[in-house]
């Protein structure tokens, strides 16, 4: 793979509530849960969010990473404060989470989220993108076998290497939904419920 080509990210979303991603004010967010993605994502990175099996395993969104922040610098900005996702606010230096916050609120959940001192706080930005939502369907299987399979058979985690043909059928998605969509946010979120939890390892069974 030469340096020009992006890294595409593929995972299966269990909770598609508009916390992760976040999307408001034409920009998307990823700010809590898949923190691996998080963490080795840059700028130019493409993610691409399936949802598992209580999703119909339906596209729900393509990113293309523009920005990325780290530590509390998310946390402290005032641009980002009523957010969804910006459920941290600091206090002496440390992530507290906050009493209006709508996500996470059965579990303690900052080691994954932002770290006891943010040093797992990476929040990948896209101005670039397209949210589907309650609008996407699992109608690229029937144009792409191979990604068709990944997602048939993708479980805990995400996939970050991939065959050529597998990369192509991506791209060429992206390119189809881009073509497709002149708008960023197509749909809304798949649910309202807050309450699911996006952070812990994953049944396969709602995958």
């Amino acid at each position: 793979m030469s340096k020009t080509e992006p890294d595409i990210y593929v995972y299966k979303m269990v909770a598609d509530n508009g916390g992760a991603p976040c999307v408001s004010g034409n920009l998307l967010s990823l700010a809590i849960c898949k923190p691996k993605i998080r963490r080795t994502a840059g700028k130019e990175s493409l993610i691409f969010g399936f949802g598992g099996k209580g999703y119909e395993e339906r596209l729900i969104y393509i990113a293309r990473v523009t920005g990325k922040l780290e530590g509390n610098a998310y946390y402290r900005q005032r641009e980002y404060a009523r957010r969804a996702d910006c459920i941290y606010r600091l206090e002496n230096d440390q992530p507290v989470r906050k009493l209006s916050a709508k996500y996470h609120l059965d579990s303690d959940q900052r080691k994954k989220d932002v770290g006891l001192h943010f040093e797992n706080a990476f929040v990948l930005m896209s101005e670039d993108f397209r949210y589907l939502g309650q609008k996407g369907t699992d109608d690229f299987k029937k144009r792409y076998p191979n990604l068709r399979r990944l997602i048939e058979n993708l479980k805990q985690g995400h996939r970050r290497f991939h065959s050529a043909e597998l990369r192509d059928e991506l791209l060429t998605l992206k390119d189809e939904i881009w073509t497709k969509y002149r708008r960023m946010q197509v749909g809304i979120p798949s649910e309202k419920d807050r309450s699911r939890p996006c952070n812990g390892e994953s049944p396969s069974a709602s995958c």
